[in-house]
């Protein structure tokens, strides 16, 4: 992602930003602030788009978990075949 001068509302970055002051400004989940700030400026919650401004918060999406996840969780789900997925990550 390029460094722009200013970040239109839709960005990622303002996204992210919006999300984090969200989160701390009322006390509820970051991923549930963001979900609520990219909705207000037309970015689908949990799409691609939407996937971009959770990574620059440390959220990555995890589709073989189906969740977001820190990163070294998501390499390892990602490196490991789906049926053995219940078994390594089984609490």
């Amino acid at each position: 992602m390029n460094r722009l001068p200013a970040y239109p509302a839709d960005h990622p970055v303002a996204i992210a930003f919006a999300g984090i002051v969200c989160a701390a400004r009322t006390g509820c989940g970051t991923l549930d602030a963001l979900a609520d700030c990219a909705e207000r400026v037309g970015v689908r919650p949990f799409s691609d788009y939407f996937d971009d401004a959770a990574e620059l918060l440390g959220f990555f999406y995890s589709r073989p978990l189906d969740l977001y996840v820190d990163r070294e969780t998501k390499r390892r789900a990602d490196a490991l075949p789906y049926d053995q997925l219940h078994l390594a990550f089984a609490h």
